[in-house]
């Protein structure tokens, strides 16, 4: 997923972080100003008001990241032999039997403990298809399991995004209109 927190995305942990001081830091100037409906902050019915507006503005961002993981994952179970697992070449290509052919040594000597001394033998090729039909079957189980679990999980959150979104747009638009006592 294009902003994953645990792998070497473009946007990594350290851009999540980053954004959230900088997200904060202009919440915090914004509430402390008294620019915002004519009040300061420490007035009892502004701290309702700022809680319902954040929650607002934290379900969208939640909601598109839930759309990004159901595009990604939906992708996955329609070819599910494309799933980039595969970042560092440690494991070999199950996209065609060629290309598994040519990655496969590769991928054996990174996978042996002491790979210069490693003497790879050679398969024929009838043995290395089986095992290619083998691994592609198991790769690519995997990943629409995997892809399954995740919609799942993306759905979910997405439905909970908007449900926070709806109930606390709701509440602070009742808080507003409700009158003062």
């Amino acid at each position: 997923m294009m902003f994953s927190l645990d792998g070497p995305a473009p946007f990594g942990l350290l851009f999540a972080v980053l954004a959230a001081v900088v997200l904060i830091a202009a919440w915090v100037i914004l509430a402390a100003s008294r620019f915002v409906q004519g009040g300061v902050v420490e007035r009892p019915e502004r701290v309702p008001q700022l809680y319902g507006y954040t929650a607002c503005l934290i379900a969208p961002f939640w909601a598109l990241t839930a759309i990004l993981g159901l595009v990604e994952y939906g992708l996955t179970l329609a070819e599910p032999a494309y799933q980039r697992d595969n970042e560092y070449g440690l494991e070999p290509a199950v996209t065609s039997f060629e290309a598994f052919r040519i990655t496969y040594d590769r991928a054996r000597r990174f996978n042996t403990p002491d790979s210069r001394d490693a003497q790879l033998d050679s398969v024929p090729e009838a043995e290395l298809r089986r095992r290619y039909e083998t691994y592609r079957a198991d790769r690519v189980r995997l990943a629409q399991v995997r892809a399954r679990q995740d919609l799942v999980t993306h759905s979910v959150s997405l439905a909970i995004a908007a449900a926070l979104f709806a109930f606390h747009w709701r509440w602070v638009r009742r808080r507003e209109t409700a009158p003062a006592t």
